[in-house]
C-alpha cells in the first residue's frame, strides 16, 4: 500500500488505519531518514489504542513500553535504534524476547540496524520526505506471513 501524507495529522491518520488491522504479535519495521516521520507514524499507531496519549521518541532510552487495555493486545513496544552502534548491543535489548508474542506489538524505528537479524515475519514501512515536504509512506506486508 502506498500513501502520500501532507501533514503530521494525515500521517497519524494513516497509521491509525493500519493499527485498526493489527491483531497482536506484529513486528513493524520503520525505515526513513532523520525527520521523515517515523515517530509521528508510531504515535498514530499508539494513539489508535491509547487516544490522546503523548508519544515521545525513545531515542535516548531505546525502548518505551505502553500498556494497552485492548481485548487481545496488552503491550506496545516502541523501539528506536538510532543510537545503537552494533547488532550485539541490539540483541541484548529485551524487545527481542517480546517479538511475536500474541499480546504485543513491537514497532522498531531504524530497523535497518538489525541487519541480518531483521525478523523474518514483519511489516516494513518506509517513509520518505518528498520535494514538496509531503511524505511518501510505503507499507510492505510481503514478509507479514513469512
Amino acid at each position: 500500500m502506498d500513501y502520500i501524507s501532507k501533514s503530521p495529522s494525515q500521517t497519524k491518520d494513516i497509521a491509525r488505519k493500519i493499527a485498526s488491522q493489527l491483531k497482536g504479535g506484529e513486528v513493524i519495521c520503520l525505515y526513513g531518514d532523520l525527520g521523515a516521520g517515523k515517530t509521528v507514524f508510531v504515535s498514530g499507531l499508539i494513539n489508535y489504542f491509547l487516544p490522546g496519549k503523548r508519544v515521545l521518541s525513545p531515542t535516548f532510552i531505546i525502548v518505551r513500553h505502553y500498556q494497552l487495555d485492548h481485548q487481545k493486545i496488552k503491550r506496545f513496544l516502541h523501539v528506536d535504534l538510532y543510537r545503537m552502534t552494533n547488532t550485539k548491543e541490539i540483541q541484548k535489548l529485551e524487545f527481542f524476547e517480546s517479538m511475536y508474542r500474541l499480546n504485543t506489538i513491537v514497532a522498531i524505528e531504524w530497523a535497518e540496524k538489525l541487519d541480518k537479524h531483521l525478523p523474518q515475519k514483519r511489516i516494513d514501512i518506509s517513509l520518505k520526505t518528498l520535494s514538496d515536504q509531503s511524505i511518501s509512506i510505503i507499507i510492505d506486508q510481503t514478509h507479514a506471513i513469512a
